[in-house]
């Protein structure tokens, strides 16, 4: 009866791992939704890069494809598409920022771009897997982020 009850939950836990989404698999948008207890965020964000320390807001959790994480690092990042008076700047989620054993399938760092030299939001994924063809390029793929509830883009 033991190995009846072993095996089956073998099996779900095994097709559950086959159904969920991998962070970078083109077919499908990722889905990030960020939680700040901080309603002026955007602000702190804006202060924090404005005196380049390299300073965290710490997010009380963060939902990648419904896996949640808690107390993720957040900053802005960018030197040529951050701007304190855009609506979307680029962010970097550092998962492990305080735990640090935390990931999610095995990325400790995600790195959001704000798509601004990119009108179409198709040209940057396209060209690195085009380029991952035949060189060594980073990962990427298309994220729908919302930062505590609303749709960030």
């Amino acid at each position: 009866m033991k190995k009846k009850i072993v095996l089956l939950m073998t099996s779900l836990l095994g097709s559950m791992y086959l159904f969920s989404q991998e962070l970078y698999d083109i077919d499908n948008i990722t889905k990030i939704e960020i939680y700040f207890s901080q309603p002026s965020w955007d602000i702190l964000l804006d202060n924090y890069y404005a005196a380049d320390l390299d300073e965290r807001l710490i997010a009380d959790s963060v939902v990648i494809n419904g896996s949640m994480k808690d107390s993720v690092g957040v900053k802005y990042k960018g030197n040529s598409t951050y701007n304190s008076n855009n609506d979307k700047n680029p962010l970097n989620l550092s998962l492990d920022y305080i735990q640090g054993n935390q990931d999610y399938q095995g990325y400790r760092t995600l790195k959001l771009s704000n798509g601004k030299n990119d009108p179409s939001f198709v040209r940057e994924v396209l060209s690195y897997e085009i380029a991952r063809k035949y060189m060594v390029a980073p990962k990427s793929n298309y994220a729908k982020v919302y930062v505590n509830g609303q749709y960030h883009g």
